[in-house]
């Protein structure tokens, strides 16, 4: 254990208890039970559920990388946080589609986190291969960043996150059996409304979703609209665990940035993040994805970063200092964060019992 960050269980102590102190009772114990039982499950599910694990060790395990250029970064850009919306136009767009962590960071943590996830998900192994691909989309998107947007291009990416039929039956099935409760906070429930828009018999539900934000109240509101389900979420916010915390407006900015298609319905505020929901804001399951695309999809999870670090006014030190790095620098920050990982992991699950 490093003397600059406590053991990783007191480390959860320490978040959960300012998660109860930011929520009071609002704090949803069962899903932070769920949470820990996630966390225990696989060390890809651990790095979800600890952004601010990172926040805490991320200058210790890759000090060479701290100074340099900071940029508006989405902080927990693990493999997870990736997936599909439709846009203004009504076209299907992939990318990054959670900003909850948000904040100003040195530009190579969001690459570090996001090679370490995958060497997590798949293989130590494979650590060379994702950090080579990761690093050429990224420099790719540096040069020409734009959105992956997929109703004519990227087919494969519409492929391998588009919901099955089955999927979507499964999907509505599980919204329409939530059990209706009132908003906690009350505060929500107006701006939840207000996402879903008018509607038939709109009903308020719970919501357990996700890894990470579990413990926080998170709501989800349905209703016909014209013949079919629609459904909207809120989720509470907290401060970014990143040192220095949260920078105002700045996931919101970064969500609807000038090198993405955004998704219109994603909306941050100061306490509270609304979207509309469908079946295609799962998850991606790698086992359902094919080997041989697994570095295109790494090729493009970098170039989405660099299309997000683009629209930061600090960006321009960018290009120099990645072809500055030394080569492998990559492959190795992610397997030392991949390691520290599952040690941490290893310790959870033996103080955790």
């Amino acid at each position: 254990m490093s003397l600059d960050h406590p053991d990783i269980v007191t480390s959860v102590a320490r978040y959960e208890s300012e998660l109860a102190a930011t929520l009071g009772s609002a704090v949803v114990d069962a899903d932070v039970q769920e949470k820990h039982r996630k966390m225990r499950k696989t060390a890809f599910q651990f790095l979800r559920a600890t952004c601010f694990r990172w926040a805490e060790t991320a200058a210790t395990l890759c000090p060479s990388l701290m100074t340099a250029a900071p940029v508006g970064a989405v902080v927990d850009s693990h493999a997870g946080n990736f997936g599909l919306w439709r846009d203004a136009q009504m076209r299907l767009v992939w990318g990054v589609n959670d900003f909850d962590e948000a904040a100003r960071a040195p530009w190579p943590m969001d690459l570090v986190r996001l090679a370490a996830s995958l060497v997590l998900a798949l293989d130590d192994a494979r650590a060379g291969e994702i950090a080579d691909a990761v690093i050429a989309g990224y420099a790719d998107g540096l040069a020409t960043p734009r959105a992956f947007v997929l109703e004519r291009d990227h087919a494969w990416l519409r492929d391998a996150f588009t919901a099955s039929d089955k999927a979507r039956e499964a999907y509505w099935a599980k919204l329409d059996a939530a059990l209706p409760a009132p908003c906690n906070p009350a505060a929500f429930d107006q701006p939840l409304r207000a996402a879903l828009g008018p509607v038939e018999q709109a009903t308020i539900a719970p919501r357990s979703a996700g890894v990470g934000s579990l413990g926080r109240p998170r709501f989800v509101a349905m209703g016909q609209w014209r013949g079919g389900p629609v459904a909207a979420e809120i989720k509470a916010l907290l401060p970014s665990a990143w040192v220095g915390g949260r920078v105002a407006g700045l996931a919101d900015r970064l969500a609807h940035g000038r090198f993405r298609s955004p998704d219109p319905t994603l909306r941050y505020a100061a306490d509270h993040v609304v979207r509309r929901l469908g079946p295609n804001s799962s998850k991606l399951d790698f086992d359902t994805l094919a080997p041989a695309l697994h570095t295109n999809l790494f090729s493009a999870m970098g170039r989405e970063l660099a299309a997000i670090h683009r629209d930061s006014s600090e960006a321009a030190p960018i290009a120099s200092e990645l072809a500055a790095l030394p080569a492998g620098w990559l492959k190795r920050a992610a397997k030392t964060v991949a390691a520290a990982t599952e040690a941490d992991w290893d310790e959870f699950r033996r103080g955790a019992g």
